[in-house]
């Protein structure tokens, strides 16, 4: 009697599971109930109608709660087997592989409004010019149910100057609608506006306007030699090959050299009334402004002079 009983319990496990196998392969075509694939809720309940459509009723039933907003919830064709047996609905899985992923809808507060706020806040503490923050990546965002407006609000504000660092208390969408509070700590760092060349550029190629390009450093990554304004870069060249979109030091260029050693420049002398002019010849090469040595070509004397122009001096002394 014992192994007949067995047997009965044993045949009455397989006759189930072949039963739902079959509901599973062999739908059916009398149901118009259809899954919704991907399924948007926007309150804390999960109704039935939330995953099937063509209900003949109970699309209201609550069967549960939703996921949080912003998140997923994947339902299985076993679960969503489960839900159709227990609720007598006309309607079976069409493989083993159907499922409805159930999103709840959300208003997202992104990094630029959250940054945004702080900075304001760090301007209001007397922190002026551009400023970058630094925050921790799972506070870069604010998720809020999808009825309340993308905004948030500042509660409190501390500034520690010393280390360049801020706490802030932060309430969303607003302090009389505090339904999303956090802490947010993060560090600032004042930029500066530095001028960079575009492409890389030879020595001797005289640097012009459009050759320049404006890029923001951390004022720490500044050296007291870092050229800062652009006007102190047009006009000159480098001493050797600069590349692109790196600060340049004052070390890296030069005037350009419209003086070539070894050619033959216009001397000229000017005292009072009496002007002068003379031939000589280069010893030096020598940009704007430079002071080099040149011989006269016709005392063979060697005189001091400042290049004033291109292929041209002016003595210093007679």
């Amino acid at each position: 009697m014992k192994k007949m009983s067995i047997t009965r319990q044993c045949l009455a496990i397989i006759i189930l599971a072949l039963c739902i196998l079959f509901a599973i392969s062999y739908p059916g075509n009398a149901t118009s109930i259809t899954l919704k694939q991907d399924a948007i809720v926007t309150d804390n309940a999960l109704k039935l109608g939330d995953i099937f459509d063509g209900l003949p009723h109970s699309a209201d039933k609550v069967l549960g709660v939703s996921p949080r907003p912003g998140k997923d919830m994947v339902l299985n064709a076993r679960t969503l087997l489960r839900i159709a047996l227990a609720l007598d609905l006309p309607w079976k899985p069409a493989s083993a592989a159907d499922y409805v992923t159930v999103h709840r809808a959300a208003t997202l507060v992104d990094r630029d409004t959250i940054e945004r706020a702080l900075k304001e806040e760090l301007t209001r503490e007397g922190l002026s010019g551009d400023l970058r923050i630094t925050i921790p990546a799972e506070k870069s965002e604010i998720i809020l149910p999808a009825s309340e407006p993308a905004r948030m609000e500042i509660a409190s504000f501390n500034l520690h100057r010393n280390d360049n660092w801020f706490e802030a208390q932060v309430v969303a969408p607003s302090r009389d609608n505090p339904v999303y509070r956090t802490k947010i700590s993060g560090t600032y760092e004042r930029l500066v506006n530095v001028p960079v060349l575009r492409d890389a550029i030879r020595g001797g190629t005289i640097i012009g306007q459009r050759d320049i390009d404006v890029i923001q450093i951390p004022e720490r990554h500044l050296s007291s030699d870092i050229i800062l304004s652009a006007e102190n870069l047009i006009g000159t060249t480098p001493r050797r090959t600069l590349t692109a979109g790196n600060p340049i030091k004052a070390h890296d260029i030069e005037s350009p050299k419209i003086v070539e050693r070894g050619e033959y420049v216009t001397v000229k002398f000017s005292q009072g009334p009496l002007q002068l002019t003379t031939r000589a010849k280069a010893l030096e090469n020598g940009a704007k402004g430079d002071t080099i040595r040149v011989v006269n070509m016709s005392s063979n004397k060697t005189l001091e002079a400042v290049v004033t122009a291109s292929q041209e001096v002016t003595l210093r002394t007679f």
